[in-house]
């Protein structure tokens, strides 16, 4: 197998209609690459400072719901290290390469000088093999009900029928990347795992039409599953058609008592009238 080399690039979407179901060839977000096992990868990590001795920085892989841990690096040299860390063309960035990848590398990886006290940098999210199964499926759940109080709307994706627990998902708002709050998964009865995401939505944004996205990488590269959601104007409108009903029916209501008042006015002022003449006879 020829080794291969993954640069991370921007990814680009076009958004449809009001729900679409895809399994999508996107390019991937900053921060998130995918590999299948067996090949090479190169993780760029940008340092807040130049990158001098490669030997006095260390790198750190973050696994599903773990704490960063450190990769064993100077321990290996030749050609069998699975892992090798080197400057990269530009002067504050380092680079790890990773050789013959397997589902196991998956995790987030970051870089630091360990003779500072700086915070760890992160490098990217990395993805090997392919999560999904016959049974993977998504659903995006949108808040019921006018909700105008509100000021955000909270919006949920699920992703069920999962080999693993290591996928990556993010949003796209109306164009605006983000990765929203995801679980670490749930194991289900079947064996697959389901992992849920929630994202904030502004009301203002989400009343005003905003396309919103759920984006899963399954962890084979350029392959991405997608599912959107917007303003449902329909119950909206459905909702503003039932209130003007019952205006109209207030108002039919209304209308026949305001016309009955005067004649009640009317009865009783000519009973009056009748019994003080009748009144003024006896006399």
């Amino acid at each position: 197998m020829g080794k291969e080399h993954f640069h991370l690039t921007l990814i680009f979407l076009v958004l449809r209609g009001y729900v679409t179901d895809s399994v999508s060839t996107l390019s991937h977000i900053p921060l998130t690459m995918t590999a299948e096992v067996g090949q090479m990868v190169e993780l760029t990590c940008h340092y807040i400072y130049e990158v001098e001795v490669v030997s006095s920085y260390g790198w750190y892989k973050q696994g599903v719901g773990e704490a960063p841990k450190a990769i064993d690096i100077s321990s290996c040299s030749g050609a069998d290290c699975k892992f090798v860390s080197k400057k990269g063309n530009i002067k504050n960035v380092l680079i790890l390469e990773i050789r013959n990848v397997h589902p196991n590398d998956s995790g987030s990886y970051y870089c630091a000088n360990i003779y500072s006290y700086a915070p760890l940098q992160k490098a990217a999210t990395l993805l090997v093999g392919d999560s999904s199964t016959n049974k993977t499926a998504m659903l995006i759940f949108v808040p019921q009900g006018e909700g105008n109080s509100r000021e955000t709307v909270p919006l949920v994706c699920l992703v069920s029928g999962l080999s693993s627990n290591r996928i990556v998902i993010f949003w796209n708002i109306s164009g605006q990347v983000t990765e929203g709050s995801s679980d670490p998964g749930t194991l289900e009865e079947d064996g697959t795992y389901s992992i849920t995401s929630q994202i904030m939505v502004s009301m203002d944004m989400w009343s005003n039409g905003a396309v919103c996205t759920c984006i899963v990488q399954l962890g084979s590269p350029n392959k991405n599953w997608t599912k959107s959601v917007l303003f449902p104007k329909t119950a909206e409108t459905r909702t503003g058609w039932c209130i003007q009903m019952i205006n109209v029916v207030r108002m039919a209501v209304a209308i026949p008592v305001l016309l009955l008042i005067p004649i009640f006015i009317w009865i009783h002022h000519s009973g009056r009238t009748e019994e003080w003449a009748r009144k003024s006879q006896n006399e």
